[in-house]
């Protein structure tokens, strides 16, 4: 009953707000409701499948059960960020900090290292928001899984002694540029 409740005083919520703004408010408001829900679904996407990524890459490496676990969790960190800038999937850690300015120059430093044709070779950045952040990004050598060439960059970030790492796998697209890999 009290679900019930809920949900009717939720509705009765929406259709006063709709009611009192005009049509081209309704329309953003409308907007912004697809995209604040497409973005969490994308958030929740980004959890099982950085579970499934994580998983399959433990197991290629046949790592123990503490460093399995840690893998997971950055590859959860990286499809949450690649994917929506993070939402659940960074609540807690060192990249929820970010600033939107911080945000950017690790997106460029990512593509710049996925680009990058010398594997290992490390690229930083830096929130100018947020001096204390810290980042480093590493793409690993590419390989040929099925049919596209892949390879996964690690992106760890730091404050001070706490440090976070993300996982997120690119895969070259039919026009040949580089793309997250969400499946």
């Amino acid at each position: 009953m009290l679900l019930v409740q809920r949900i009717l005083a939720i509705g009765l919520v929406t259709a006063l707000v709709l009611g009192l703004v005009s049509h081209r408010a309704e329309a953003q408001f409308g907007k912004r409701l697809l995209q604040i829900g497409a973005c969490a679904g994308g958030a929740l996407g980004g959890l099982k499948l950085g579970e499934v990524l994580g998983a399959m890459d433990t197991k290629r490496l046949n790592l123990p059960p503490e460093e399995a676990k840690k893998r997971v969790k950055a590859y959860k960190i990286g499809l949450g960020l690649a994917l929506c800038g993070g939402g659940a999937a960074i609540a807690g850690t060192v990249h929820s900090k970010l600033s939107e300015r911080g945000k950017k120059a690790r997106e460029q430093e990512l593509l710049a290292a996925v680009n990058d044709a010398t594997p290992g070779a490390a690229r930083m950045y830096q929130d100018p928001e947020r001096p204390g952040l810290q980042g480093r990004v590493t793409a690993n050598p590419a390989a040929i899984e099925g049919n596209q060439e892949c390879r996964i960059v690690e992106d760890s970030l730091a404050e001070g002694t706490t440090n976070d790492t993300a996982y997120i796998k690119y895969c070259r697209n039919a026009g040949g540029n580089w793309e997250p890999k969400l499946s």
